[in-house]
């Protein structure tokens, strides 16, 4: 019963697989089974292997070339029970500061999972349409300013130059009554 079952999980993830590799169009037409192909390729393997005894000695130890890179074996072999305990000792402020932000997040699973929040990709657009106004706003505001002081550069300017042009007329005028003064003293 068992044996059955697992026949038909594997057969319903090659189909998965055939599904993923060869789409929806018709595979028994135009591709062969992968299994069909992967058998083939297992018999030229075998044959090109078969006068070869280093290889083929090298293809009977991938089991345990596998088992040697499997990170769990290196570590076991690395690490003794002391070692392990103490590094997890070590990092203990570290992962008890984890479990903090772990349990304020599920605290808070219900905010991070509320409509509003769900929203900001569709909002993207709409903050991205207002930055650029503001940032036009900003650049028109900034040639306002420039011109108002300009504007402002001149008005100060031509006033000061009919101050001073005041200043010389009311020297002058000054001048002429004091002359007109002594004439008419003189006289």
């Amino acid at each position: 019963m068992a044996g059955e079952e697992s026949l038909q999980v594997l057969e319903k993830r090659i189909a998965d697989l055939e599904l993923l590799v060869f789409g929806n169009s018709e595979k028994d037409a135009d591709y062969p089974k992968c299994l069909e192909s992967l058998l083939e390729i297992q018999n030229k393997i075998t044959t090109s292997l078969s006068g070869k005894k280093k290889a083929a000695a090298l293809y009977e130890k991938l089991p345990e070339l596998k088992k040697y890179l499997d990170h769990a074996y290196v570590e076991e072999l690395l690490l003794t029970e002391d070692a392990r305990l103490e590094s997890l000792l070590a990092e203990y402020d570290f992962l008890e500061k984890q479990c903090g932000l772990w349990q304020k997040l599920s605290e808070n699973e219900t905010n991070i999972n509320s409509e509003h929040i769900q929203a900001v990709p569709k909002l993207v657009d709409k903050l991205q349409t207002l930055s650029l106004a503001q940032i036009s706003q900003q650049d028109d505001i900034s040639n306002l300013t420039e011109e108002t002081r300009r504007l402002l550069n001149t008005y100060n300017t031509i006033i000061t130059l009919f101050s001073k042009q005041f200043v010389m007329w009311d020297e002058t005028l000054i001048q002429l009554e004091l002359q007109a003064k002594q004439k008419k003293m003189a006289n």
